[in-house]
């Protein structure tokens, strides 16, 4: 499978925010999550970075 964990910087923390994430949409200044379960989460941020090896989405703000 190719579900992702998605993780939020902010004030130098790092936290998990969702795991089994199957998309990943641009939505203005914030992108919506949805998991393989169905539910959503509409998260502000940048994108810091992808890594497909280790299944991973890393999303910062200020």
């Amino acid at each position: 499978m190719c579900e992702t964990t998605v993780y939020l910087s902010e004030d130098g923390k790092e936290q998990k925010i969702m795991e089994d994430v199957v998309l990943v949409q641009p939505e203005n200044d914030a992108y919506l999550l949805v998991n393989l379960l169905g539910e959503q989460k509409l998260v502000r941020g940048r994108l810091v970075k992808v890594d497909f090896l280790k299944h991973t989405l890393h999303l910062s703000r200020p």
